[in-house]
């Protein structure tokens, strides 16, 4: 029985290649690195609005 039984716990663990891939693929999608990455878009994406409306005004500036 105990045979079985360890032969089974072998057979169970995961081999050390799909082992690495799976933390691989949880360290990617780790929630704080999503959170950092939306972050840097989001900001990203308001500098250059701000930057937009600035020229925007100074145009406007300019031609009154």
């Amino acid at each position: 029985m105990k045979r079985l039984l360890d032969k089974f716990k072998q057979q169970e663990q995961e081999p050390p290649q799909k082992r690495k891939f799976v933390a691989e693929i949880r360290d990617t999608f780790n929630e704080k690195k999503i959170y950092r990455a939306r972050w840097v878009w989001y900001h990203t994406i308001l500098a250059a609005e701000l930057f937009l409306i600035i020229i925007l005004l100074i145009g406007i500036l300019i031609k009154l």
